[in-house]
C-alpha cells in the first residue's frame, strides 16, 4: 500500500517529528511504501520529498496514486489544507496532537494559534482521527468535530531504565531535571523560583539542577531569562547549587540526565500528551507537575500534581519529594524499588512493542475500510 505522510517539518528534538519518523519506520517494516512530504526533514532513514507549497504535493505522482494520506496536526501549516485534495480512493487520516491555547503563550503567538484553531476545522474532511490521548479527543469533540476517533498513545522507548541506585544515594546531592522547550507555557521560571525558595529555607540542602532544552523551538527571550536566572542563583547559593542548561543536548545526554535525576519537575500549563513525564517515570524519578490538560492522565497517579501556576504549592511539592528521596525508606528500605515497579506497570501500555502493534492494527482496519 502507498501511504503519503504530510507535516510541515520532520526534525530532531521535536515530539511530532519523532512520532512521524517512528510511524513511517513501522509501516515500511510492515511492507508499505511510504513517503513524507514536508518543508524540511533531518532524518536520512525517512523517505521524503521536500516541497515549498501545497501544489508540489497535489501534483506529485506518488500522492496522486496513494492509498492513504496521513496528516499530523498540532499547529497551523499550509500543507494541512492538502487534506481536502486527497484522492477520493484514498483514506484520509489525521493524527491530532492538540493545539496549545493562547492564554499560556506570549501575545506574539496568538495570531498563529487563532489560525490553528480555524484550520482545525479541516479535520471534518478526515475519515478517521488518531488522538494521542483522551484529552485531545475531548478537545475535538468540544470543537464540534465528530469524525470517528481512536486514542493511540505515543511510544516511550525502553532504553530508559531506572538504575539500581541514584547518584544522590552516595553523595547526598539531590538532582532535579527539567526537559522541555524554554517557553512560557512550560513554566521554567516557576521552577527556578521554587528552587530559590527551597535553598533559602533549607541551609543544608544541596541541589544539582539540569535543564535540557531544544533552543531552536524555544523563545529567545525566555532562553536569555533562564540563563540569567541560573547564573544569579549559582552566585547566590554558590556551592549548594550546581545549575546547568543543556541547550540542544544530544539524546545520550538527555537520557543520562533522566537516569541520574531524583526528581523531574515540569510546571507546564498545557500538554496534549507529554512524553517527558513517562521518560522520567521510566528512569525512576519522582515527578512534580501542574495539574492541567493531559498531565493527570499520562501520570497514572504516579506524579505529585500541583494547582497550575501556584508556585508556593510547587515549591512545597518539590520539598516533599526532596525529603522523600533523601530518606532511608527511599534509599535503603525498598520504597525506591517499589516506586520503580509501579512505574513500569504503568509504562507497559506505552511500550514501543504495544504501541507499534496497536498502530499497525489500526492501519489494517483502515485498509479494510477501503474495500
Amino acid at each position: 500500500m502507498k501511504i503519503a505522510y504530510l507535516n510541515s517539518i520532520c526534525q530532531k528534538y521535536d515530539a511530532i517529528s519523532n512520532a512521524i519518523r517512528e510511524e513511517i519506520g513501522w509501516l515500511r517494516e510492515a511492507g508499505h511504501e511510504v513517503r513524507l512530504f514536508a518543508y524540511a526533514c533531518e532524518f536520512d532513514d525517512v523517505p521524503y520529498t521536500i516541497v515549498n507549497r501545497e501544489a508540489d504535493v497535489v501534483f506529485d505522482p506518488f500522492f496522486q496514486d496513494c492509498d492513504m494520506a496521513v496528516f499530523h496536526f498540532g499547529v497551523f501549516y499550509p500543507l494541512f489544507n492538502v487534506l481536502l485534495t486527497v484522492p477520493k480512493s484514498a483514506r484520509r487520516i489525521v493524527v491530532f496532537h492538540n493545539i496549545t491555547p493562547k492564554h499560556v503563550l506570549p501575545a506574539a503567538s496568538h495570531a498563529l494559534i487563532d489560525r490553528s484553531f480555524v484550520q482545525m476545522a479541516n479535520i471534518a474532511f478526515a475519515d478517521h482521527v488518531i488522538c494521542d490521548s483522551d484529552t485531545n479527543r475531548n478537545v475535538l469533540r468540544e470543537a464540534g468535530v465528530t469524525v470517528p476517533a481512536s486514542v493511540l498513545p505515543l511510544a516511550v522507548h525502553t532504553q530508559l531504565k531506572a538504575p539500581a541506585a541514584k547518584p544522590s544515594f552516595a553523595d547526598g546531592v539531590v538532582r532535579i531535571a527539567f526537559v522541555g522547550r524554554l517557553v512560557q507555557s512550560k513554566g521554567p521560571l516557576d521552577l527556578l523560583t521554587a528552587v530559590q525558595h527551597l535553598l533559602t529555607h533549607d541551609k543544608r540542602l544541596r541541589l544539582q539542577l539540569d535543564m535540557v532544552a531544544n533552543l531552536g523551538f524555544s523563545d529567545p527571550q525566555m532562553v536569555a531569562s533562564v540563563r540569567a536566572e541560573l547564573a544569579r542563583l549559582e552566585a547566590q547559593f554558590r556551592r549548594r547549587l550546581d545549575a546547568r542548561l543543556h541547550g540542544n543536548a544530544p539524546e545520550e545526554l538527555k537520557l543520562q540526565v533522566f537516569t541520574n535525576a531524583d526528581i523531574f519537575v515540569l510546571p507546564t500549563h498545557h500538554e496534549g500528551f507529554c512524553v517527558p513525564i513517562l521518560e522520567a517515570l521510566a528512569s525512576g524519578c519522582r515527578v512534580v507537575c501542574y495539574d492541567n490538560s493531559n498531565t493527570p492522565a499520562v501520570s497514572g497517579g504516579l506524579s505529585a500534581l500541583v494547582p497550575t501556576g501556584n508556585v508556593a504549592y510547587l515549591t512545597a511539592a518539590i520539598g516533599v519529594e526532596v525529603e522523600r528521596v533523601g530518606s532511608n525508606a527511599w534509599r535503603v528500605d525498598g520504597d525506591y524499588e517499589q516506586a520503580v515497579d509501579l512505574s513500569q506497570k504503568h509504562l507497559d501500555s506505552f511500550s514501543v512493542k504495544n504501541v507499534r502493534a496497536n498502530f499497525l492494527a489500526f492501519i489494517r482496519r483502515q485498509t479494510a475500510s477501503r474495500h
